[in-house]
């Protein structure tokens, strides 16, 4: 009898603490340019697993980043697989972009606000060991055109103009 408790809450532990490694959620915070790491490490063979990271942006510009994992099977590592990355807006989980690449991805045109990056993949191996994969997100603002015109601006304009209007004097004049 003692000895089925202790299975059962053995299989109950091991259950809970796998279900944590397959979907992990975690905030990025607000991006800037200098750049936020993320990343996951596996313990446990997972066929798929999608993982979710929240961030957000100050300003409109493009989001940008590279991952690196695991892609080498030794006897004490798992094969961590990225096999896409997903943007959706945060709120309504509309989706944005989504790159197969993996290795590098950019996505561009975004405005300020609240996003979610998922991350997908694959975690095998033959013995017990670890796999992981990591990667770096960084935010660049999209350059913001002057609405009003820069001094040395207007002087060239009316210069053009004054020039435009000798033109015009000189030729009522030869007439």
């Amino acid at each position: 009898m003692k000895f089925s408790a202790r299975f059962v809450t053995l299989a109950l532990a091991m259950a809970t603490a796998a279900s944590h490694v397959s979907a992990k959620t975690e905030s990025l915070g607000v991006l800037n340019s200098s750049g936020t790491t993320f990343g996951n490490t596996f313990f446990t063979n997972l066929p798929d697993f999608t993982d979710y990271y929240t961030f957000s942006i100050a300003d409109p510009g493009t989001v940008s980043g590279t991952t690196v994992d695991t892609s080498y099977v030794l006897f004490f590592t798992k094969d961590v697989t990225l096999n896409s990355l997903t943007l959706t807006t945060g709120s309504s989980s509309t989706l944005i972009a989504k790159d197969t690449s993996a290795n590098s991805f950019t996505f561009s045109g975004l405005s300020a606000g609240n996003y979610k990056l998922a991350v997908n993949g694959s975690a095998s191996g033959f013995l017990s060991g670890y796999g992981s994969y990591s990667g770096t997100i960084k935010a660049v603002s999209a350059p913001v055109a002057s609405a009003a015109p820069e001094p040395a601006d207007l002087a060239l304009t009316a210069l053009g103009l004054a020039g435009v209007g000798l033109m015009v004097r000189r030729r009522r004049a030869a007439r």
